[in-house]
């Protein structure tokens, strides 16, 4: 956040009293979880490498978007039957103190199990998983990724999904700034998973890669686990890896693991591209 101060599981999804929706989705091992947050544990200079290397390591081939001379966006592409989009986006840059694993390499190593938790099955989303550049210097990446968008591009995302500090408690949500179709179909998830979401918004404390979706018409929602004792983590020689609850982090993931699977046959209106 830039501070301004294992094995397929099939679930049955009850989303309402008298409908129910089977969803698939392949859930990775919590060793590999864990084994992927601490590859983390490197240098800023390193970090787009390494999530590449996870990326390609998983079966997704890497697409580079240049930000800057030195730093890119990493995107994973999991191509569905149609035109619509999901992108899912989480930053690999850090803040000079600390070690940068709670912000925000908890939420750019989750893509690549997100994208494990999906690629097995037959999608009618394209998704897009996004590990962006420099958000903890103006949201560059996530800037440089909508900027390069044109119209029809815009219009296709039916949601960006915004993944930040994860694993310190159980799963909140930025409630004030999410899309309220999109914050409706995660409450759906969240209870028939019987895990309960938050609502814990963070206006005051900074900003984040869903800004510039958001600018454009893009409907959003960003997921964190910061609270008023944990929010003291970020940006601090305390943002390590002893800092993530495993459990925690597992649960957040398998929640959005679903989610995403979800959106997949009941994504959202648009406002339309600006």
């Amino acid at each position: 956040m830039k501070r301004t101060a294992a094995g397929m599981a099939s679930l049955v999804l009850a989303v309402c009293a008298s409908a129910a929706e089977r969803l698939e989705v392949s859930f990775v091992d919590t060793n590999v979880l864990e084994s992927r947050l601490a590859q983390g544990a490197t240098s800023h200079e390193q970090r787009e490498a390494t999530i590449a290397e996870m990326f390609q390591s998983a079966g997704c081939e890497v697409e580079l978007q240049k930000v800057n001379r030195k730093n890119n966006n990493v995107i994973c592409t999991l191509k569905g039957s149609g035109e619509e989009q999901i992108v899912v986006g989480g930053h690999y840059d850090f803040a000079t103190e600390g070690k940068g694993i709670v912000d925000d390499w908890s939420g750019a190593s989750l893509l690549v199990s997100l994208y494990d938790a999906l690629k097995s099955g037959p999608r009618r989303h394209t998704y897009k998983f996004v590990a962006f550049a420099k958000e903890e210097e103006g949201l560059e990446g996530s800037r440089k990724y909508v900027h390069d968008l044109d119209k029809e591009q815009r219009r296709a995302i039916r949601a960006f999904i915004n993944l930040e500090c994860l694993g310190t408690t159980p799963l909140k949500v930025w409630a004030s700034r999410a899309t309220p179709e999109l914050l409706e179909r995660l409450a759906r998830v969240s209870a028939s998973l019987h895990q309960r979401v938050e609502g814990m918004n963070v206006d005051r404390v900074g900003d984040d890669d869903s800004h510039p979706f958001l600018n454009a018409g893009i409907p959003v929602l960003t997921l964190h686990s910061l609270d008023n004792r944990t929010i003291r983590l970020i940006h601090s020689p305390s943002d390590r890896l002893d800092a993530i609850h495993a459990d925690e982090y597992a649960a957040a993931y398998r929640l959005i693991a679903v989610l995403l699977a979800y959106l997949d046959s009941n994504s959202t209106s648009h406002a339309g591209p600006k």
